[in-house]
């Protein structure tokens, strides 16, 4: 046989077992791509998990049930004292004329006596202009 030929055939041999390498090789790195990041998908969720968890433990306490009580229901302990304090602008009556003096603005504090007109009253302003 010719020295070329079997150049030839060994090359020919050589591409027929690297390209299926080549195409394994690559299936290779996108399955491991691919798990680690389900790896850091999964470190994601054990972590949601945990914290899950701990709210979980948090919300089973007594101290959990007894502040949404006081909070929620107004309730107290024997021997506890409640004190309300309120807020000096909370009556909307001294906010009104709190915000009346400081933007001076006219009629704002009056009332507006807007009279309801008639619907042929409407009519006749719009046409004739009275």
């Amino acid at each position: 046989m010719h020295p070329l030929a079997l150049t030839g055939y060994g090359l020919l041999i050589l591409m027929l077992i690297a390209i299926p390498l080549y195409k394994n090789a690559k299936k290779q790195y996108n399955i491991n791509k691919e798990i680690k990041e389900l790896k850091k998908e999964i470190a994601g969720i054990e972590g949601k998990n945990t914290e899950l968890r701990d709210l979980m433990e948090y919300l089973e306490t007594d101290q959990f049930a007894e502040e949404q009580a006081r909070l929620n229901l107004n309730l107290r302990k024997e021997g506890e004292a409640v004190a309300v304090i309120k807020d000096k602008d909370a009556d909307s009556g001294a906010n009104e004329s709190a915000i009346n003096n400081i933007y001076n603005i006219e009629g704002l504090s009056k009332e507006a006596t807007v009279k309801e007109e008639s619907n042929p009253r409407r009519w006749i302003r719009f046409f004739f202009g009275q």
